[in-house]
């Protein structure tokens, strides 16, 4: 048992590290600049959004041992078809992989200009390649190596701006009303993109955890759920304390923070509160955030062509090689540019899944349960 408990928070932690990556450092920052009034209200909405919605889609996918077909199977194997290969474009080469390699440049690009986004982006994507080659050890490299030098190297850059900043008692000449805060921390929440990620990446949490029970075990569903829901408890909270953290020294840096784009302002503050040598290491931390994401969405989004879209004719490894060049010729086109067009697609089909999910846990407990 106490081993299980020990796999969980492992699972945990790798939740933690999957899901903290491009869009979770540098939405929390950009909405407490521009809440810095009404923050507790923005930090409501971006909880709901960001921490709990992708908490709960992941425990669902779990209730349906993590197979997305069993999961979409009400709405028919076409639109199953359909549904998972919009999603996995999303957030793999063509969306979220590519914007994770900008935010990781963001923060090199302010101290080394010199750098080229085409350098930087060719090595970054080797990097996650390389690392993605042996999809079985993922989830323990990333929940026992990029977990702790992620949160830690967090932990360091938010106490020592809210320690070196001063007071948090900003206040605009127009602040947003109390209902339009909360929206505005719920929306830029849910563009995060982590309920989506949630679906995709779930298997990898499911089956780490299925494999590290007994023998005998590992068909009782009701103990593999008990280890896969703490699992999500834990990764929830760890998300939690880094997006309050980052939320706050986005409140407390604001008014200084005007003209720094978005994926640059993690540096930024680093510069400000700790002086300019601080910002190497803030680049670093950055860089394994990213990276620690980038190796779970490519190797998943990997699987899925190689054994959904292509039924394991062409190698794995040829596969993820190509994935990588898609993902360096996307990111191409900056951050903004990126975000921009998957905003216009999240609107849609966000509030859609969200019911769904939230209606098939209703039917797992109503019904398959209780068979």
């Amino acid at each position: 048992m106490s081993q299980m408990i020990t796999k969980s928070f492992v699972a945990g932690f790798a939740i933690f590290s999957m899901l903290f990556g491009s869009g979770n450092i540098v939405f929390p920052l950009v909405l407490g600049k521009t809440c810095p009034d009404n923050w507790p209200l923005a930090l409501f909405g971006w909880l709901i959004a960001a921490v709990l919605i992708p908490m709960i889609g992941y425990y669902g996918a779990m209730l349906f041992d993590a197979d997305r077909k069993k999961y979409l199977s009400p709405i028919g194997k076409h639109a199953t078809s359909l549904i998972m290969f919009i999603i996995m474009m999303l957030v793999g080469p063509f969306g979220v992989l590519a914007r994770i390699v900008n935010v990781a440049f963001g923060g090199i690009n302010n101290l080394a200009p010199e750098i080229s986004i085409w350098l930087f982006s060719a090595l970054f994507t080797a990097v996650t390649v390389a690392l993605a080659f042996h999809p079985g050890k993922i989830v323990q490299l990333i929940g026992i190596v990029f977990t702790p030098l992620k949160f830690g190297g967090i932990a360091v850059i938010v106490l020592g701006a809210l320690y070196f900043g001063g007071s948090l008692s900003h206040f605009t000449e127009n602040p947003l009303p109390p209902t339009e805060t909360l929206i505005t921390g719920f929306n830029m929440g849910y563009q995060t993109m982590d309920l989506l990620a949630s679906l995709i990446m779930a298997g990898e949490v499911y089956l780490y955890l299925k494999r590290a029970m007994p023998e005998a075990d590992r068909d009782n569903k009701k103990k593999l759920l008990k280890f896969t829901g703490t699992a999500c408890l834990i990764g929830g909270i760890i998300l939690s304390i880094a997006y309050i953290g980052l939320l706050l020294i986005g409140v407390q840096y604001s008014d200084r923070l005007s003209d720094t784009p978005a994926e640059s302002i993690l540096g930024k503050i680093a510069e400000l509160s700790m002086g300019y040598s601080a910002s190497w290491f803030v680049s670093i931390v950055i860089a394994v955030s990213c990276m620690a994401t980038a190796i779970i969405l490519s190797s998943v989004f990997t699987d899925y062509i190689h054994d959904d879209v292509l039924k394991k004719k062409f190698d794995r490894k040829i596969i993820l090689v190509f994935v990588g060049i898609i993902m360096f010729a996307v990111s191409l086109l900056g951050f903004g540019q990126i975000c921009s067009f998957l905003g216009m697609i999240l609107e849609k089909i966000y509030p859609v899944l969200m019911l769904f999910i939230g209606g098939r846990i209703v039917y797992y407990y109503a019904v398959i349960n209780k068979k």
